[in-house]
């Protein structure tokens, strides 16, 4: 039990430490992609966040809390209901996120100055972000109140977190962020693994982000 509290102390300063990193960023309207790219060093700020949210949320916690290590392991394939209900979920989240950036992009006409060249260091580093940042929030933070909470405790307080980490964002994400951060929580607990989040996570990001990319960058270009 004290070392679940010891964890939790660990959770909060890594928590706190983001939340103000993310203030900050806030501060100079740098929280996502759109806001990036209209500015000639936004991609490097935003790269230089997702790399501070890496080190918290990722290698600081696999460091000091080995116990929880295994969840970020190459996971056991779930059973078949499990498996079609992540192939839905991953489909529709790929869908929205398809619909919502093409309703966001017929309100902006702006060229903005980057090319390819911007896409690989972009979303390496934000892929390797989302999955440190699934790792610590359906990972430790939701297996730590487990083991002090029961299941609709955890729940309720890893998406209650989760929507206050957002609270930077568009009220779009914020509103967003209570089904799906329940929905995540969901299949971490069903297949004691943080991967089938972490896909449907970086799906949800990756279709939207890359259409947002697509369109204020290249597409911008050439019309």
């Amino acid at each position: 039990m004290e070392n679940n509290y010891q964890i939790v102390y660990l959770i909060a300063t890594c928590f706190i430490g983001y939340f103000i990193i993310s203030s900050v960023f806030k501060r100079l309207n740098q929280t996502n992609l759109e806001g990036a790219l209209k500015s000639s060093n936004g991609i490097m700020l935003i790269n230089l966040k997702h790399f501070l949210g890496i080190l918290l949320f990722g290698v600081i916690i696999y460091i000091t809390v080995p116990e929880y290590r295994t969840l970020a392991h190459a996971p056991e394939i779930p059973k078949l209901d499990i498996l079609m209900l992540f192939f839905l979920i991953a489909f529709m989240s790929g869908y929205l996120a398809y619909k919502s950036a093409k309703k966001k992009l017929k309100q902006t006409d702006i060229i903005f100055n980057y090319g390819l060249n911007n896409v690989f260091y972009y979303f390496t580093i934000r892929f390797i972000f989302l999955f440190a940042y699934e790792f610590f929030f359906r990972g430790v933070l939701f297996f730590t109140l487990l083991e002090i909470s029961s299941l609709a405790l955890a729940i309720t307080f890893t998406t209650l977190l989760y929507i206050l980490i957002h609270i930077f964002d568009t009220k779009e994400e914020i509103f967003g962020a209570l089904p799906f951060g329940i929905v995540l929580c969901l299949f971490s607990y069903f297949t004691n693994t943080i991967w089938l989040a972490f896909l449907i996570h970086v799906t949800l990001s990756g279709v939207y982000e890359i259409s947002v990319f697509i369109h204020l960058t290249l597409k911008q270009k050439k019309s």
